[in-house]
């Protein structure tokens, strides 16, 4: 018998012991699996504390943040990620006019308002993190969320021309209840930025909002970068 027949039948004998306790076998797995959970969901909720926010880097204003509200609610999370990896390649595809300096990846000062977080993991469209700076137009914008294929042939990306239609119309008071909870979890809120919802906010769709959303990613930190050129 050769070492590793030897080690499987240790290995056998010592699972038998365990599968004849069924019950200890499960309440100690029970406990592994939630103090290893503990150790995975705690530890974010105090990363504020580390992770500074960068300067220039300012909350979403209520037409952004009602924007934000809708990319999350038709999923667009699914299909495009948030998120610069540190690799070379990635920066060049993703910040071609190297708008954001020598290091154009994604860096944790730039989420510090961000609740929840919008990385994604699933590009089957492109990462999004700095498409203020790869397509800045509103128009070419509302035009690839009326009809994607008008603007990239081949696009399997749905439509969504009612989010331009009159029913769509952002209710503000419900933006500002927004504002109010997030001031709640860290987001440097005034109450003259909650006010200003109802002007913000005033005759837009859900397609307006999500465009001002869309326009807003990568922004300040590329304002940032071009100043300290």
């Amino acid at each position: 018998m050769n070492w590793f027949d030897k080690l499987l039948d240790w290995f056998s004998g010592f699972t038998d012991q365990w599968e004849k306790h069924a019950v200890k076998f499960t309440l100690y797995t029970t406990i592994a699996i939630l103090a290893g959970g503990l150790f995975e969901l705690v530890p974010p909720f105090f990363l504020t504390k580390t992770a500074e926010p960068i300067q220039n880097v300012k909350p979403y204003n209520a037409l952004e943040l009602a924007g934000r509200d809708v990319y999350q609610k038709e999923g667009c999370n699914n299909c495009h990620t948030q998120m610069i990896r540190p690799f070379k390649w990635e920066v060049d595809r993703f910040d071609p006019g190297h708008s954001y300096g020598k290091d154009g990846y994604s860096k944790a000062g730039e989420y510090v308002y961000d609740h929840p977080f919008l990385w994604g993991s699933k590009r089957t469209g492109p990462d999004l993190a700095h498409e203020s700076q790869i397509q800045p137009s509103a128009e070419w914008h509302k035009t690839h969320l009326i009809n994607p294929r008008d603007t990239a042939k081949g696009s399997i990306m749905p439509a969504y021309p009612w989010l331009f239609e009159e029913s769509s119309i952002i209710d503000a008071s419900k933006i500002a209840d927004h504002m109010r909870g997030l001031r709640k979890v860290g987001v440097p809120y005034t109450e003259e930025d909650i006010a200003s919802a109802n002007t913000l906010l005033a005759g837009k769709t859900a397609g307006d909002a999500l465009i001002a959303y869309l326009l807003k990613l990568g922004r300040d930190t590329a304002e940032l970068s071009k100043s300290l050129q």
